[in-house]
């Protein structure tokens, strides 16, 4: 007679299933990490190859076959981009940015509290409107000619705020669609409370909506920040005067007539590459966060 306990021992049949199962995890993170370390050598590869191509003199830009370490290096294509006048691009540049990404967000927020809060006439179609107006932040050349025309009648065109009124429409609704989402799941007894307490709507707005919906504001401000910065064709149409130009256009000028001077076309990409690397940088982990959950669940 035995004693203590027994131990049951797994069918054969099944005992390969269990292998399969334990190592089969292992194996799809190794594969979904080599699809990721593929996917980031075919994005950075063209970024090296153009900021090597740089900093390359003019005989080593056409040399056979391509080298690609094997050249003195030299600054001198972008001391041409910088005596071009292509910095004071880049600040135009920023100042539109700037100044879209205020009006965006200024806007964007009690716009997508209304939608959230209040029941208006047409709030549903409107705000499917809006829903169908998201591919504007990612560029209306179909809307160039009317909109052309409809700033020239009206004198708006060549101006410091042409093109901040021309990004903060075509960003708008991006920006409240993802505020909304964060809205959405924040409680609504906060709201109540708050008004109980003699707050206004402003006052729930500013106090209470406001702290709670800023990682979904930070993933806004960024994704209209690339957007506008960006941007080309309204800003090589818009605006005629060299000082207003902004850098996509200014880059698209040293594609010459007579064929594309590399050097200082990679310089200049180069350089305007730079603001939006800060960006994802210092904000980009917002972008995660206000796409996703926000800072409050419902």
């Amino acid at each position: 007679m035995t004693t203590g306990a027994t131990t049951t021992r797994m069918p054969r049949n099944e005992r390969p299933l269990v292998r399969r199962r334990q190592w089969l995890p292992g194996a799809m993170g190794v594969a979904i990490a080599l699809a990721f370390a593929a996917l980031a050598v075919l994005n950075l590869l063209p970024l090296i190859w153009g900021v090597l191509t740089s900093l390359k003199a003019e005989t080593d830009l056409f040399r056979f076959p391509p080298v690609i370490f094997d050249f003195t290096p030299t600054l001198a294509n972008y001391e041409r981009v910088i005596a071009s006048g292509f910095l004071g691009n880049m600040k135009m540049s920023l100042f539109y940015s700037a100044v879209t990404v205020a009006a965006t967000l200024a806007l964007a927020l009690p716009a997508a509290y209304a939608f959230d809060r209040f029941d208006f006439p047409l709030r549903g179609p409107l705000f499917l409107l809006v829903v169908a107006s998201i591919p504007l932040s990612l560029g209306a050349a179909a809307l160039l000619i009317p909109n052309y025309l409809y700033f020239t009648r009206l004198g708006l065109t060549n101006a410091w705020f042409t093109l901040p009124l021309i990004y903060t429409a075509h960003q708008l609704p991006m920006a409240i669609w993802i505020m909304k989402g964060t809205i959405e799941g924040i409680p609504r007894e906060l709201d109540e409370a708050a008004i109980a307490d003699g707050a206004s709507r402003f006052d729930v707005l500013r106090f209470v909506i406001l702290p709670l919906s800023r990682p979904a504001m930070g993933a806004a401000g960024v994704l209209t920040f690339v957007g506008s910065w960006n941007e080309f064709v309204a800003g090589s149409v818009m605006v005629d005067s060299p000082g207003l130009r902004p850098v996509q256009p200014a880059i698209y000028n040293f594609i010459g007539f007579f064929g594309r001077e590399w050097g200082p076309l990679t310089a200049s990409a180069t350089l305007a590459i730079v603001p939006i690397l800060i960006a994802f940088a210092l904000l980009g982990r917002l972008i995660v966060s206000g796409l996703t959950k926000g800072s409050v669940k419902g």
